[in-house]
């Protein structure tokens, strides 16, 4: 009998070091009492949005939008898009958590084409909670909105 639990201790400290895990405790019980046991990682859905104009309110294509985000134990995702001929852009990312904060950086990359050339910009817009999340592994929606004006060099 001794050997046999020994036998479970050893397995199990082994397949948890090689990543496995057992469903011998319920991590939580479904409507029908049955037990649900999770592995997973947890995740959140993350949006930039706005536009680019310049100081008369005319929208500026092709601006270089720069998102970089801050996220809780983990390192900085950064990524880059570009604004439409509406000046708009849209950043979609899905990270590990709800991300701690924004800085987006703006910045024309083609100088005298699409109304000339233009400073570089930032912003730091305050993050929102769109969508809650389902208490399990999605930690929900955020958001942020920056509408930037920039001006001529």
């Amino acid at each position: 009998m001794k050997a046999k639990g020994v036998f479970k201790s050893l397995t199990a400290a082994v397949l948890g070091i090689l990543g496995f895990a057992s469903c011998e405790k319920a991590l939580d019980i479904n409507e029908n009492g049955g037990m649900i046991c999770m592995y997973g990682q947890p995740y959140a859905d993350f949006k930039a949005v706005g536009t680019v104009k310049d100081k008369s309110g005319k929208p500026v294509e092709g601006i270089q939008v720069a998102v970089r985000l801050t996220i809780p134990s983990s390192s900085e995702l950064k990524d880059t898009v570009y604004t439409d001929s509406k000046g708009e852009y849209v950043f979609d990312a899905q990270t590990f958590s709800g991300p701690s904060s924004v800085r987006i950086v703006f910045e024309d990359i083609d100088g005298a084409a699409n109304g000339g050339e233009f400073e570089k910009a930032e912003a730091t817009p305050d993050i929102k909670q769109t969508k809650k999340g389902d208490g399990a592994w999605y930690n929900g929606a955020f958001e942020a909105k920056a509408d930037v004006k920039m001006n001529k060099k």
